[in-house]
């Protein structure tokens, strides 16, 4: 039996349904190996003669290619690179604060990353696959106590309202601008750059976060959809900051939830695939074949059943039926109740999927998510703030 192609990510993206279909699909085995998304980032940058494929987000780019742990790839060995090329993320792709995919997606002469291609079939450092705008979730019992024409904002976060009822993201280059955005929300502090926070900035922030987070404000921290999950069906959270495999997942287990489109705009990210710089010969050729796999319809059709967009939608005409499309991409009332990858009913007929289609969605981006210049000062203040 022949080896199998090693790729490490997190449950966003590796999971059991597309596991099987890529087996299905390939005449190799794929191991996946799953792990929260700070393990995954020290796995990538520290060893990456552990794995083949590294599948994670835009943001971890930085990390990885300063460390010379993934190596270039040749978009002429990517089948429908043109159609990735000119997806809504990469053709406008000046929007938003942070770490806008496209910024580290060209590898330039002297092996920096630019936004700028050097030929008609240039090298990049990770290819773009799925991608969505995050927010926050709140229960029925915070929406019958939100005042009449409150809008939705990230300001709740911190509000006093919810006070020892609310969760966060354990990941800071999530959490961080996601506070950032709620501070000035609340009229707390200005913040000239949400995804480029200073040392001054940074401290003000822990000031004010700080002081929440010993009072009890923050009642509980989670690291996966899949622990969000069991964190808000036990813990009391009224209002959490979520992604959407949670959100969707929820609704399945017939969990009502409302999911926010904050005025304040989203959270915006962006995944792909790198490929670890220790691969060559055959598994090159595997961890290639891989990779465009990942461009057909099948796994953008099981992106969407939880939410997630993907770089080459035009392949999703053969897999998404019209109604699916309808809702997920195109932001219109379910025509039918609509399955997750599972089949489980996720959607009734008749929900609107909130802040509109898909472009609408991400036109709403505010900032990316990012690794900020002064990351590691964040980090050390993020581990203080999770002990406080």
């Amino acid at each position: 039996m022949a080896e199998a192609l090693k790729v490490i990510g997190t449950s966003a993206t590796l999971t059991e349904a597309l596991r099987r279909r890529a087996h299905a699909d390939l005449d190799f085995p794929i191991e996946f190996e799953v792990l929260d998304g700070l393990s995954c980032q020290s796995r990538g940058v520290l060893s990456p003669e552990s794995y083949d494929v590294y599948d994670q987000w835009f943001h971890s780019v930085d990390l990885l290619w300063t460390a010379g742990s993934i190596q270039p790839i040749d978009t002429g060995r990517i089948t429908h690179w043109h159609h990735v090329r000119a997806s809504d993320v990469f053709a406008g792709a000046g929007k938003g604060f942070g770490t806008r995919p496209a910024d580290v997606l060209y590898v330039q002469g002297d092996r920096s990353l630019s936004a700028t291609p050097v030929s008609a079939t240039p090298l990049i450092s990770m290819l773009p696959t799925s991608y969505n705008v995050d927010s926050f979730a709140y229960t029925p019992e915070l929406a019958a106590r939100r005042q009449r024409d409150e809008a939705e904002s990230w300001a709740w976060l911190l509000d006093g309202r919810w006070h020892g009822r609310c969760a966060l993201s354990l990941d800071p280059a999530a959490s961080a601008v996601e506070l950032a955005m709620a501070i000035q929300a609340a009229g707390l502090m200005q913040v000239d750059d949400p995804g480029d926070l200073t040392i001054e900035e940074i401290d003000e922030m822990f000031g004010h976060l700080m002081a929440r987070k010993r009072s009890g404000h923050f009642s509980r921290f989670w690291s996966s959809a899949e622990d969000s999950i069991r964190l808000l069906s036990t813990s009391g959270c009224v209002v959490s900051s979520l992604w959407s495999p949670a959100y969707y997942g929820m609704r399945g287990q017939g969990r009502e939830l409302i999911y926010a489109a904050p005025v304040e705009g989203y959270r915006g990210w962006h995944s792909g695939m790198c490929i670890s710089a220790a691969v060559e010969g055959k598994r090159l050729e595997m961890a290639y074949r891989y990779l465009n796999w990942w461009l057909e319809g099948d796994p953008g059709a099981i992106m969407a059943r939880q939410g997630y967009y993907i770089s080459v939608p035009s392949r999703l005409s053969d897999t998404l039926t019209d109604q699916e499309w309808d809702y997920w991409y195109g932001g219109l009332p379910a025509a039918v109740d609509l399955p997750d990858m599972t089949g489980t009913i996720v959607v009734k007929k008749g929900e609107r999927r909130a802040g509109g289609d898909y472009r609408q969605r991400l036109s709403n981006v505010t900032v990316w998510s990012t690794i900020m210049p002064e990351h590691n000062y964040l980090v050390r203040r993020w581990h203080e703030f999770l002990q406080a």
